[in-house]
């Protein structure tokens, strides 16, 4: 196939996602988005609340929201992050009590899987049901209730998260540009055609274990990758990877970083594997100031 035939495909696929981000959010929008914020009674140096709301297919979303309880941003408004988990599902993506900082975070646990098994080859046969269709509107819909809520200045979001988080809140920020600024660490969920190839990787693992490593599984997997949605993603984005990382390739990771169009950093480790870094979580903080607070 010749360079003509390579791009002239490749606008017909970057379409065909495009369409269907536009389709599965349209829908995420006739949803009705009220939700429920109620105090937690615990003896925190902050404030704390059990967030739920409803997103895409009705499906009922539990999240947690962490406000200092003094200290606001401009007009009296805080900037805000939004984060998700790792692919376990129930870490906290960034601690509720770094709210401490000057910030609303607001720690979303996206949808638990049904039927019950890996997430990453549930209803992988195709694009619309996919387990990620709904888990990406879940963080999309969470956008939604910070920019609501009274207490945050809806001009200053951002997304941050580890592994899955970082793969989640990469796909939130081009999906919707209500957020101002990422920051991903070891993102999962990232080239995933090359990691599939890649022994060790994780996405290699889960479709090998499960027979899942078909054309069509393949095809599913980019509607959802960061990479093909990668045009969209104009804000500011740090991100991380270590070169000891057999769980979320480096390479992968350097791939999505060459396509960001606007302000980007990418932090590589070379003794880092699968975990977390002090070095990268004090950057994050840096770049969080910079570009929400300046």
């Amino acid at each position: 196939m010749d360079m003509l035939a390579l791009l002239l495909l490749a606008a017909v696929v970057s379409e065909e996602i495009s369409g269907f981000w536009r389709d599965t959010l349209a829908r995420l929008a006739r949803v009705p988005g009220e939700a429920a914020i109620e105090p937690v009674k615990e003896a925190l140096p902050y404030r704390k609340f059990r967030v739920t709301f409803n997103s895409l297919g009705g499906v009922r979303v539990e999240a947690l929201l962490a406000l200092p309880i003094s200290g606001e941003g401009r007009a009296g408004r805080l900037p805000a992050i939004v984060t998700a988990p790792g692919y376990g599902g129930l870490q906290q993506g960034v601690m509720l009590s770094e709210c401490q900082r000057g910030y609303a975070v607001l720690q979303v646990f996206p949808r638990v899987p049904t039927p019950a098994g890996e997430k990453l080859i549930l209803g992988i046969e195709q694009p619309d049901g996919y387990y990620y269709q709904g888990a990406y509107c879940d963080m999309v819909r969470a956008v939604d209730v910070l920019a609501r809520h009274d207490g945050v200045d809806s001009a200053r979001i951002a997304a941050v998260g580890t592994s899955q988080g970082g793969g989640l809140v990469l796909a939130a920020a081009a999906l919707d540009p209500r957020i101002r600024v990422v920051a991903a660490h070891v993102p999962f969920l990232v080239d995933m055609r090359r990691a599939a190839a890649i022994p060790g990787s994780l996405v290699h693992q889960l479709l090998a274990k499960h027979n899942a490593n078909s054309p069509a599984a393949l095809r599913t997997l980019d509607f959802f990758d960061p990479v093909p949605l990668a045009p969209d993603l104009k804000v500011p984005v740090l991100l991380s990877s270590g070169g000891k990382d057999t769980t979320c390739p480096a390479e992968t990771i350097r791939t999505l970083f060459e396509r960001l169009p606007g302000v980007k950093s990418l932090v590589h480790y070379p003794d880092l594997p699968h975990t977390s870094s002090l070095g990268f979580y004090e950057l994050t903080w840096a770049w969080l100031d910079q570009h929400l607070r300046h």
